[in-house]
């Protein structure tokens, strides 16, 4: 059964874009229309900040974004040290980081919700394993459980555990989820330098679980990175009652993650992270500290916007400004 997801847009977004778009008005340029910033990013969301790139700079000629991605705690700091002035992370900024902002660097930080991600596990093909539940999940990280022959696969190699880098957004919301305080990761952890790293040691190895951003499974991520960007795409974008449907890539196997006191599991689709029946998810938020009138401000508001929500869609991710109704098609 394929799901696919009607999209219908807020008067508060509808005003952000009205705003940004000119709404139109005369061809008068801005300063916010030309120029570049700077914007650091955990490297989960580089699948899809990529692409709302590619349209702001092609709506935008003289306007540039010039992005550099890394691991989330790296992207905070480079904008408390000002060398950005854009991020994209799945935390908000706590006020001891704003406040360090306001008196050491004089500038005052706006941040806005942008999306909601999920973190998503996967499995080799060859690896009969179908739900693991949030429980045993967790076990998984304290070590109570570490060869697959516990998770209903008669095969007793062990587990490994493979995430994209340290400090990065999907290593930070596992520790938050289920290792408290400075409880260390087990043994069986092993570190990529990316998110596409993960799908090739998954897709290569059996006996390995990874965690990635949902982001990255879009069957029709490289077709979409490579898509260009024309008069046609963007009509297509403005449409608003567009359905769209996202689907998993086959390189490796999306496990379902069914909730404690839940007898069934759900794969990470939009409809089931907007109806919060799966489980492991997080918000997405984007922060900048550039001035009014800046290119800068001029990216947030586009990327809080309707095109640049609606760009979200496609992507595997759920907007965090749409509302969502699910539609299910036989």
């Amino acid at each position: 059964m394929k799901i696919k997801y009607l999209y219908t847009l807020s008067a508060l977004v509808a005003a952000l874009c009205c705003g940004l778009i000119s709404c139109g008005s005369g061809n008068t340029t801005k300063r916010y229309d030309e120029g570049s910033t700077v914007m650091y990013a955990d490297e989960g969301c580089k699948s899809f900040m990529e692409q709302e790139i590619d349209v702001f700079e092609y709506q935008y000629p003289k306007a540039y974004v010039l992005s550099k991605y890394m691991s989330e705690n790296d992207a905070i700091n480079g904008l408390l040290a000002d060398s950005c002035n854009v991020i994209v992370i799945s935390r908000k900024l706590n006020q001891t980081q704003l406040d360090y902002l306001k008196k050491e660097r004089g500038k005052i930080a706006r941040q806005q919700e942008i999306a909601v991600d999920a973190v998503a596990l996967i499995i080799n093909k060859e690896n009969p394993v179908n739900t693991l539940s949030v429980q045993e999940i967790k076990e998984i990280f304290n070590g109570k459980i570490n060869r697959w022959t516990q998770l209903a696969w008669a095969d007793t190699t062990a587990i490994k555990i493979v995430f994209d880098h340290e400090g990065s957004a999907n290593v930070n919301f596992i520790r938050d989820k289920f290792l408290p305080g400075d409880t260390p990761f087990p043994k069986n952890t092993y570190a990529q330098k990316s998110n596409a790293d993960v799908i090739k040691v998954v897709e290569q190895d059996k006996y390995a679980i990874g965690f990635v951003s949902v982001s990255w499974l879009g069957e029709h991520l490289e077709r979409i990175s490579t898509q260009k960007v024309d008069s046609t795409r963007i009509k297509n974008l403005e449409n608003e009652d567009e359905v769209t449907a996202v689907d998993f890539t086959d390189r490796v196997r999306v496990l379902k993650v069914r909730k404690d006191d839940s007898p069934v599991g759900y794969a990470p689709y939009q409809a089931y992270i907007y109806t919060g029946e799966y489980p492991l998810v997080r918000t997405l938020w984007m922060a900048t500290t550039a001035g009014s009138k800046s290119v800068g401000q001029s990216f947030f508001s586009f990327v809080t916007g309707f095109i640049g929500q609606k760009i979200l869609v496609q992507t595997g991710v759920l907007p965090y400004h749409y509302h969502a109704r699910v539609v299910e098609l036989d």
